[in-house]
């Protein structure tokens, strides 16, 4: 039986354990039996509790004080106090490490990446650690000396590694990694005809993540100046008080509410367009559907650095503000020609099979 991973997240984000979900996939598939570990949550609810909380308070009312630690923090590491405060729970990690045999670990989350690091260096374990980076763009804080490789996306690693005094050939640009589905071989008609959404309007997809973390009400009001109705998939992820907020708002659209779903893929590819903010996984699956993107009020940040990518690559559209929404969407879906060079550029930058070759290097690296 071949020893077996650990494959580390944290439930701050879905995105970071859906990469972790797709990666766990493609190690079944070699033979392995990879556990993800929902990392502050197995060390302590407490803890996990805590991070959570923060974390989106500073999102949702402090957005302005993450902003300024994201960026700051690109001069000067103030990220590594987060290393100091994994001392406190190095005890707890090595105890999941230890009785699970583990042969190597994986993170897709850069607060447990910090975790991971550190217990490395305390108890000095000889096991392999890979990060996988679910943001366009590389950060300082992602870098740690204990990390054997680094996943990403980001065409700009020379740089990056240079800048930051890191070898080059730690990094490899492979793509954020989605979980493999059927969907993405079909067609708009198909995935239409398979959902019931009608054939001949035009249908706008409105996400926020797994936690639902978007503008729904300003989206969909905004919309009301277009002068013929669409359809309107409102995907709310685990935010069922969204729901009701949404269910109260008088639009001349057809609205879809739709609760978190595994045929996410499949709603995308349904699509005309997708309005969200710029999570790197719904980023990514929105590339590997070749579905045009509008972003609005992107986290600071890392999802505004999300942002910034695909617009100089095309990709994307950005919405400043309310009043920008109905002409960009307008444009987006009723312009054929500007729709389909954004799917170009979309076609040219997705890496669906990113799971399965971040996994197959990760194996040859193991070999070496």
């Amino acid at each position: 039986m071949k020893p077996q991973p650990l494959i580390f997240s944290a439930s701050i984000g879905h995105g970071h354990n859906q990469a972790a979900m797709a990666l766990q996939h493609e190690l079944e598939k070699q033979g392995f039996q990879p556990k993800i570990i929902d990392t502050f949550y197995s060390i302590s609810p407490v803890l996990h509790s805590c991070m959570l909380k923060s974390y989106l308070h500073l999102l949702k009312k402090k957005p302005l004080i993450w902003k300024n630690i994201y960026f700051r923090a690109e001069k000067v590491p103030l990220y590594l106090f987060l290393d100091q405060f994994a001392r406190l729970f190095i005890r707890q990690l090595h105890h999941i490490v230890k009785h699970s045999s583990c042969s190597f670990m994986i993170s897709t989350h850069p607060f447990v990446t910090a975790f991971l690091a550190q217990l490395k260096k305390q108890r000095q374990l000889k096991v392999p650690f890979y990060t996988v980076i679910t943001d366009f763009v590389l950060h300082p804080a992602y870098i740690r000396p204990e990390i054997d490789a680094y996943f990403t996306i980001d065409p700009n690693v020379s740089e990056f590694a240079r800048r930051h005094n890191v070898k080059e050939d730690l990094f490899f640009t492979m793509g954020i990694p989605i979980k493999s589905h059927m969907s993405l071989n079909k067609t708009k008609y198909d995935s239409r005809q398979r959902l019931g959404i009608c054939e001949n309007r035009k249908v706008l997809l409105i996400a926020g993540g797994g936690m639902g973390l978007t503008n729904y009400t300003e989206a969909i009001t905004s919309l009301n100046t277009l002068e013929e109705p669409i359809q309107l998939l409102c995907m709310i992820g685990h935010n069922r008080r969204m729901k009701k907020e949404i269910e109260v708002i008088e639009s001349k659209h057809d609205i879809n509410i739709i609760e978190f779903t595994d045929d996410f893929l499949l709603y995308l590819k349904a699509s005309d367009a997708i309005f969200s903010k710029a999570g790197g996984l719904t980023m990514a699956e929105s590339l590997a559907c070749e579905t045009p993107i509008v972003i609005y009020n992107p986290v600071p940040g890392h999802e505004e650095q999300n942002a910034e990518f695909l617009i100089n690559v095309g990709a994307a559209k950005k919405a400043n503000n309310k009043k920008d929404i109905p002409a960009i969407l307008k444009q987006v879906l009723y312009e054929n020609e500007f729709s389909m060079e954004m799917r170009d550029s979309a076609r040219k930058l997705k890496q669906p099979n990113a799971a399965n070759n971040i996994v197959q290097r990760i194996l040859s690296l193991l070999e070496e």
